[in-house]
C-alpha cells in the first residue's frame, strides 16, 4: 500500500447526512460569522445614513444634500434617487438595478472585484454629493418647475430610496429562502432513503475491477484520437483543437482535461509506450506558461487583491495552480522523466509583450506554493480561492489530487499534514444541509446573494466532484455520488435523465448556452470510475439522443460541444472502475518502468491500442490511423545484443544499447507479442 493509499484509507467511511454540513440553520460556523459581519457592516451604513434624515424631522438644520447622501449608504443608487428628480430618480434606479445589480454582480463573479460592488455603492452615494445641486439650481432656475408640485418634494426621492432599498434587498432575502426551503426539502427526501442510496451503489457497483492493463476498443480509440489529435505534433503556443472559451474556461481548464486523459491511456491501456503520447503531456504543460494560458490572472489579481503581482500561481489562483497539479506531477511519475523538476522548467509568461519577464517554477514548487496555503489556513473555509474570494471544491480538488500524486511518486508526506483539518472544513463548510456538496463558497461576504449567482439549489451543479474526491476522501464521495444517483437522477426507456431538469434545459456553465453535453460528460465520467456500469450504459443512450456526432468516419466529435466538454466525454469513455484513483494513489504498473518500451512510431500511421509488459515481454495492439502500410517502430528498453521473436515468427536482435527499430505492416487491429527467442 502506498503512503497516500494509507492517508486516504482513514476517510473510507461513508459519512451520514446527519454528520456532516451545518449542525445550526443552513450555514457552516465560518460562512454565518462572515454573513453576520456583512450584514452588520450594511446595518450601521442604514443607520448612519439615516442620521441626517431623522435629524432632520426633529426640527435641525440639516442639509438636504446631506440627507441625499445618507440615503447612498442605504441601498446602491439611493444618493440619486434622495435628490427627487425625475432624472436623478431614474439614474438612481439604472445604478442600483443595472450597474450594481447586473455589472458589479458579473464582475464580482469572474474577477473577485471588491470594486466592482463597493464602486457601483459608491457611485450611488456620490449621486446625493454631485447631483443634488444640479437639480436644486434647476428647479430654481426655472419658474415652471414650482408649477409642478412633484418636483418641488425631494421626499418623492426619499421614498423611492427605501422602496428600491425593500425591493433589491428583499427579493434577495426572499430567493435565499426558497433555496433554503428546497434544500430542507431535499434533506427530507434523503434522510429516510440513506441507507436504501448506499446499498443500491454498493449493488451497481459490486463488479470487481480490472487490474490488469486493457486494450482500447473502437469508441475508446475515437477518443484516444480526439485527445492526441489536439495535443500530438504540436508546436508550443499551437493551439490548433482548442476553443478559445472567454470568461470561465479559456485553455488553462482545457490543457488539463486533455492531460487527464491521457494519463489514463498511459497507466491502463499503454503503460509501456512513450513516445508521441509522452510528447503530448510535454506540450499541454509548457502550454500553462503560455500568456494566453496565464494571462488572466494580472487583471484578477489587480481587480481582486489589488496586486500588481502577475505571477498566476504564488496566491490563490488555484483555478491555474489546481488544474494543472495533476498534468505537472504525473509527468515524473508516468515516464520518470525529470524535465519538469528542474529549477526553473516551467517559466510563466504572463505578459505577452514582455516574453522575457517569466515566474519560474518547477514541479516541487507548484506543489509547495498550494501545500502552504493549505496548511497555514490562508483562507477562511482553507480551502483555496479560484476566482479572487471564490473557492470552489472542484479546483481544490484537482489541485489536492495532484499534491497526492507528488507525494506518492517522492515518498513525501505534505499531504498527511492537513488532510484531517481539511477534512473537518470541507464536511463542515462545503457540504449543503442536503448531504450535496457546495459549488462553491464566497470569502468576502459569506452571503449567498453577494454575487447574485450563488442564489439557488441545483445539486446536480458539479457532479465531477464525486469523481475527483473519491481518491480524495472516499467516504464522503462515495455517499455524495449514492444520494445523487438515488434522488436525483432516473432511468428510463435505457436512457438517465435528471428528475427535475430536461436535458433542452441545461446550461453549459462554461458557454452559458443551453446545452446538456457538460451534464452528460460530467455524470458519465463519475459514473465510469465508480464502476456504475447501469448508468454508464444510460448515459451512452442519452448521448446518442441529445449529442449530434460528427458523420466523419472514426470521428468523436459533436455538433455543438466545445473542446473541454469533448475531453470529458472521451475521459468517460477511457474510465472505468477505479481508473482515475488508480492513476492518482498507485500509479502506472512497475513493468512500464522495468520492461521493453515502445518509445517511437509516427502519429497517425501508428495508433496503439495496448501496449503493456509482464516483465520481458511486451504485448502490443496496434491500428493504422492514416491507411494501412508498413511502418516503421522503435522498441526499447531490451537486453542487449539480444534475439527477440514476433508472434512466436519472425526474430530480431537488439544493439548494444538494447534497442530496436521493426518494420511492421498495420491494416486494422494488428496484435504483436515480442519476446525473447529460445
Amino acid at each position: 500500500m502506498t503512503n497516500v493509499e494509507q492517508l486516504i484509507s482513514r476517510f473510507a467511511k461513508i459519512p451520514r447526512i446527519e454528520e456532516t454540513g451545518p449542525q445550526h440553520g443552513y450555514n457552516g460556523k465560518r460562512m454565518a460569522r462572515l454573513g453576520l459581519r456583512t450584514r452588520l457592516i450594511h446595518a450601521a451604513l442604514c443607520v448612519i445614513g439615516l442620521v441626517p434624515l431623522v435629524l432632520y424631522l426633529f426640527g435641525a438644520d440639516v442639509s438636504r444634500r446631506l440627507i441625499a447622501v445618507g440615503f447612498g449608504l442605504i441601498v446602491p443608487g439611493g444618493g440619486f434617487m434622495a435628490c427627487g428628480g425625475p432624472l436623478t430618480m431614474a439614474a438612481g434606479i439604472y445604478v442600483c438595478f443595472w450597474l450594481w445589480r447586473k455589472r458589479a454582480m458579473m464582475w464580482q463573479d469572474f474577477y473577485g472585484s471588491l470594486a466592482g460592488i463597493v464602486g457601483f455603492w459608491a457611485v450611488g452615494a456620490l449621486g446625493g454629493l454631485l447631483a443634488f445641486p444640479w437639480w436644486d439650481w434647476l428647479v430654481a432656475k426655472h419658474e415652471w418647475a414650482y408649477k409642478i408640485e412633484f418636483l418641488r418634494y425631494q421626499w418623492w426621492g426619499w421614498i423611492l430610496a427605501i422602496v428600491c432599498a425593500v425591493i433589491l434587498f428583499g427579493k434577495f432575502e426572499l430567493q435565499v429562502k426558497k433555496m433554503y426551503k428546497e434544500m430542507a426539502a431535499a434533506r427530507d427526501e434523503r434522510l429516510p432513503t440513506f441507507d436504501d442510496a448506499i446499498a443500491e451503489l454498493d449493488a451497481a457497483t459490486a463488479a470487481p475491477a480490472n487490474a490488469l492493463p486493457d486494450e482500447l476498443d473502437a469508441e475508446q480509440l475515437k477518443a484516444a484520437r480526439f485527445l492526441l489529435d489536439t495535443a500530438v505534433n504540436r508546436e508550443d503556443g499551437d493551439f490548433t483543437g482548442f476553443d478559445w472559451l472567454r470568461g470561465l474556461a479559456e485553455y488553462r481548464y482545457q490543457l488539463s482535461a486533455f492531460g487527464y486523459g491521457l494519463m489514463i491511456m498511459r497507466a491502463k491501456y499503454l503503460p509501456n509506450f512513450e513516445g508521441y503520447l509522452k510528447q503530448a503531456h510535454r506540450f499541454l504543460i509548457r502550454g500553462y506558461a503560455d500568456p494566453r494560458t496565464c494571462g488572466y490572472w494580472a487583471k484578477e489579481a489587480l481587480t481582486g487583491y489589488g496586486s500588481r503581482n502577475p505571477d498566476p500561481v504564488v496566491k490563490a489562483n488555484v483555478m491555474l495552480s489546481g488544474w494543472m497539479m495533476p498534468v505537472v506531477a504525473g509527468y515524473h511519475d508516468q515516464y520518470g522523466d525529470d524535465e519538469f523538476e528542474r529549477e526553473a522548467s516551467i517559466k510563466f509568461r504572463p505578459n505577452k509583450d514582455k516574453p522575457d519577464e517569466t515566474y519560474d517554477y518547477n514541479s516541487a514548487g507548484i506543489m509547495q506554493v498550494l501545500y502552504r496555503q493549505f496548511a497555514e489556513h490562508e483562507y477562511p473555509y482553507m480551502l483555496i480561492p479560484c476566482e479572487p474570494h471564490v473557492a470552489f471544491p472542484t479546483c481544490n480538488g484537482y489541485g489536492l489530487l495532484g499534491m497526492l500524486l507528488y507525494d506518492r511518486d517522492h515518498g513525501t508526506h505534505f499531504c498527511a499534514d492537513f488532510w484531517d483539518e481539511l477534512y473537518d472544513n470541507v464536511s463542515s463548510e462545503f457540504i449543503e444541509i442536503d448531504g450535496s456538496m457546495a459549488l462553491r463558497r464566497q470569502y468576502q461576504y459569506g452571503l449567498r446573494h453577494l454575487p447574485a449567482s450563488q442564489l439557488g439549489y441545483n445539486p446536480m451543479a458539479d457532479v465531477q466532484n464525486y469523481l475527483h474526491f473519491l481518491p480524495i476522501f472516499p467516504g464522503l464521495a462515495r455517499r455524495c455520488y449514492a444520494l445523487v444517483r438515488k434522488n436525483e437522477l432516473e432511468i428510463r426507456d435505457g436512457a438517465a435523465h435528471v428528475k427535475k431538469t430536461p436535458w433542452d434545459k441545461m446550461i453549459d456553465m462554461f458557454t452559458f448556452t443551453p446545452n446538456p453535453s457538460l451534464q452528460i460528460a460530467t455524470l458519465a465520467m463519475t459514473a465510469a470510475e465508480y464502476g456504475d456500469t447501469e448508468l454508464t450504459d444510460a448515459l451512452n443512450k442519452t448521448e446518442e439522443m441529445q449529442l449530434t456526432r460528427s458523420k466523419e468516419p472514426n470521428s468523436f466529435k459533436f455538433q455543438n460541444v466545445n473542446s473541454l466538454t469533448g475531453a470529458y466525454l472521451a475521459f468517460s469513455k477511457l474510465c472505468k472502475k477505479g481508473y482515475w484513483s488508480d492513476v492518482i494513489l498507485r500509479g502506472v504498473p512497475e513493468t512500464a518502468k522495468t520492461g521493453p518500451v515502445l518509445t517511437d512510431c509516427a502519429y497517425p500511421d501508428v495508433i496503439p491500442a495496448k501496449a503493456c509488459s509482464s516483465g520481458e515481454d511486451l504485448e502490443l495492439v496496434l491500428y493504422d490511423g492514416a491507411g494501412a502500410g508498413d511502418f516503421p517502430i522503435k522498441i526499447e528498453r531490451l537486453h542487449p545484443d539480444t534475439r527477440y521473436t514476433v508472434n512466436g515468427g519472425s526474430e530480431f536482435t537488439s544493439d548494444a544499447g538494447g534497442a530496436a527499430t521493426l518494420t511492421v505492416h498495420l491494416d486494422g487491429r494488428t496484435p504483436l507479442h515480442i519476446v525473447k527467442a529460445g
